[in-house]
Formats: structure tokens, sequence, C-alpha cells
């Protein structure tokens, strides 16, 4: 098989590489006429729900063409089409317990039946982070690559030779209790909590602003200095795990989900309910709120759509939060003490402390001491004019 040897071997993609991606990341079974381009006429084909996708699509685009292979004599890029990429992806579903370092050696060792010259190792390392990105949409990097060569923006998270794909989302989504948040939504103090936490309250009390995210590990992340909140807003992508994974529980391991669903349905769950339960529940002001951000701001249409109920079990309806309850807490300390940002807000700020306070309090009584003599003063002087009017009266005329 002949490979182009463009300098970027992924730029083009067609509506087949959507449909083979679709296929492997979902296990979609896409009917003849939509393959052939014409109009859909089975039910069950999921084909039509590519519409919705159109935010994720157009992410892989941006991924996929950026990607520049190495050219070393006697090598093979990693990538040479986007079928390479999708082998890597099905690799990575079929092995999610094998470690980064024995999965990549023996793809690259075995591909073409053996007898292709090998990539080079960092060339190796970066079609496999484009997969995971693909898959995850989380950006990591090989313990081995060099900080010149990683992306600008957020640092993508190591994922060491050592460890497995479900290792490695483990350490990214590590599961936290806080009880606040540890119960039912019928139950406890976390009712309270939740119902503070929408966007429309966050913007009026806290002064913060919204912006989306295509990294699922920024979900939620607050930068305090910008008054800025980062939104993992593509909900299309993580509906389409929940339908992959329906068959499987929120305690099944993360192997299991990665095989069907390529993220622990746990966390899904929690990506999809924050933004669609919490932030904008389905209420006039949120959804008012959302239509703006997603006209203006550039959120995915697709958050306006709550359908994710036909894909869950009746115990996935009231979700404890495992994996973002701290980044919710974090915003929740931010509605109660909102960061000053403000001229205004940080002057005062400033001069809020103990020594201040201190200080404003021995002036006033300073005052209030003046105040108090010069008030003496003048009741004396008022008692004197009277003690001499009294004594010295006029003469009657």
């Amino acid at each position: 098989m002949i490979f182009s040897r463009s300098p970027f071997p992924l730029e083009d993609v067609s509506d087949q590489h959507l449909q083979q991606l679709c296929e492997v990341l979902w296990s979609w079974k896409i009917c003849l006429r939509c393959r052939a381009g014409q109009g859909c006429t089975v039910p069950e084909c999921p084909w039509p729900r590519s519409l919705r996708l159109a935010r994720y699509f157009a992410f892989y685009k941006d991924i996929t063409a950026s990607y520049v292979p190495e050219f070393l004599p006697g090598c093979h890029p990693a990538l040479r089409s986007h079928e390479d990429l999708f082998e890597i992806i099905r690799a990575l579903k079929t092995q999610p317990d094998v470690p980064r370092s024995q999965l990549t050696q023996h793809y690259f060792s075995n591909r073409d039946g053996g007898n292709a010259p090998l990539p080079p190792v960092a060339d190796q390392d970066r079609a496999v982070n484009l997969a995971v990105r693909a898959m995850t949409m989380i950006k990591c990097s090989a313990d081995r690559q060099s900080s010149d060569s990683l992306e600008l923006g957020i640092r993508p998270l190591q994922w060491r030779q050592e460890i497995s794909l479900s290792q490695f989302l483990r350490e990214a989504f590590p599961k936290t209790n806080h009880p606040a948040l540890g119960e039912k939504d019928n139950t406890g103090s976390s009712v309270e909590i939740k119902a503070n936490l929408t966007a429309q309250r966050l913007k009026k009390v806290a002064g913060l602003k919204f912006q989306p995210t295509n990294d699922l590990r920024e979900h939620l992340k607050l930068d305090q200095k910008l008054g800025v909140v980062l939104i993992f807003d593509h909900t299309a992508f993580l509906t389409e795990h929940l339908i992959a994974s329906r068959s499987i529980s929120t305690n099944a391991s993360a192997g299991q989900a990665i095989e069907l669903g390529n993220l622990p349905r746990q966390l899904t769950l929690e990506s999809l309910d924050s933004v669609q339960r919490i932030l904008f529940p389905p209420d006039l002001q949120s959804q008012s709120l959302l239509r703006s951000l997603v006209s203006k701001a550039g959120f995915d249409p697709d958050c306006m759509r709550f359908e994710s109920a036909p894909h869950r079990s009746d115990s996935e309806n009231d979700i404890v939060y495992q994996h973002f309850c701290a980044k919710l807490m974090d915003l929740y300390d931010e509605l109660l003490n909102p960061t000053p940002r403000s001229v205004v807000d940080k002057w005062v700020e400033k001069r809020s402390g103990a020594r201040h306070v201190m200080m404003a309090t021995l002036v006033g009584v300073i005052i209030a001491i003046f105040l108090g003599i010069l008030g003496l003063a003048v009741s004396i002087f008022q008692a004197w004019v009277g003690y001499q009017a009294w004594k010295h009266p006029l003469p009657n005329v």
C-alpha cells in the first residue's frame, strides 16, 4: 500500500472517515444508504445522530490536521492515514489494562505484518497521544517527551510508560469524597449546595464568566484571578458514551468502560449532569443564559438538549459526585466568598485585614471622644449663658 508523504497526512477528513470514527469509538452500525451518502431509511441507524456531533467532528478535524509526522530515512511515519489512527484506538479499547510501553511496542512492531520499518519513538508517542485525545478528549503526553514538544496551553497529563490506559484515567480523575456532596439529591445539604450552584447565581453573585473547553480535565476549572469557569460543553459526545456503555453499571471497572464507551460511566454521568442539572437546570433564567452562551460564547447548541434519561438506569437518575465534587465545592466557596476583582473591591479587600480594622476602630473612638468633648463644651457654654441671663435679667421697659 502506498501512503502519501504529505506533511499533513490527516488533513483531509471525509464523511467516510467520520463514519469509521463513530464505528470504532461507539460501535455504530451504519446502514448501507448512509454509507453511500443517501437518505437514511433504517430507524435503528445511528448516523442521523451525527448532526449533533458537529462540534466533536470539528474538534477531531482540528487535532488531526495539525499532526506532522517525522520523515526519517528508513522509517515510516506513525500515522500515515486516518485508518492508522483508528487501528490504534481499537488497540487501546481492546487492551485497556496493558501498560503503554507494551501496547505501543506490540502495535507498531506488528503493523503491516511486522515487515514495515518502525516509526521514530517520539512519533509513536504522538500517535498514541492523538488516539487517546480522540477517544477521551483528554490531552496526554508520554513521560519521555520533552517539554519543548508539548502543546501550548494546559500542560498535558503525563501517561507513564509503565501504566495502562485504565490506570491513567483513574489518575486523571481520582475519586474524592466530600460530606456535603456525598448524599443523594433528595437528602441533606447537597440539595441546598446544588440548588445554589447554578450558572445564573455564579454570574450574579460571584461575578463569574463561562468559557467552553475541549479538554475534559479542564471541566469546572475556576480561574479566580480572571473570574472564569471552564465548562466541557460536548454533551453529545458524552451522551454517546452513555449509549455505548448502558449495558454496564457505574461500578464497572475502568477497563470494561473503555472497551464499550471509552470513559468510565460514573465520570460521564458527572460531566453531563454538572452541566445540564447543576449549572444549567431546565428553568427559564438558566436556559436564557445558556442560549446566550451558545450564541455569543461558542457553546455547543447540544447543551440545550436534555435527552440522556433513556440511556440511564433507575439508580443513575440521582448520582453522588465522586470525580468533580472538589471543583464544585470550589465554586460554592467562591459563591460564598467572591474574590475581589474590580479596583474598588481590591482596595476594600486590602484594607479589610485585622490591622486595618483596629486602626479604623481606634480612629472612630478618637473621633467619638473629640465629638463628646466638643458637645460637653457647647453644653457648658449654653449653661453659662443661661446662668448669666438668670443673674442679670434685662430690665422691664
